[in-house]
């Protein structure tokens, strides 16, 4: 991660990224005991961006699954939640342009060539 980018700018990238991979304002999700409802967090001073990667199984994908992205300054939600679907294997989240998160029970990394490239999330509890 550069050290030179500013926690405000980091956050509208990964809010700006999940819009352009299909964002939709707020859905919610069928629980499926393949994959329990996640959640990672980066921490830039005041501010911390939350992913959740959860399960959302559709009449056309039983393997559906979505990401919601929340941002925090202090307390304070900064912006509303913003929510992109996609598919989940067994250890990645992929979206609809082949993005491809890869996550552990400890951490959520970006893949090369993203606009987030190397930017590591870890485990958290869900807002």
């Amino acid at each position: 991660m550069n050290p030179v980018i500013s926690s405000a700018v980091l956050l509208a990238v990964v809010t700006a990224l999940i819009s352009a991979c299909g964002g939709s304002s707020g859905s919610s999700a069928e629980s499926s005991a393949a994959m329990p409802v996640r959640c990672y967090e980066l921490v830039e001073g005041d501010s911390r961006a939350v992913i959740k990667v959860e399960p959302a199984p559709n009449a056309v994908d039983a393997q559906g699954g979505q990401v919601t992205i929340y941002s925090f300054l202090g307390d304070t939600e900064e912006f509303p939640p913003e929510t992109t679907a996609g598919r989940l294997e067994p250890n990645a989240f992929v979206y609809g342009d082949g993005t491809t998160l890869t996550l552990t029970a400890d951490s959520l990394t970006w893949p090369q060539d993203s606009m987030l490239e190397g930017a590591v999330f870890t485990a958290t509890s869900c807002p």
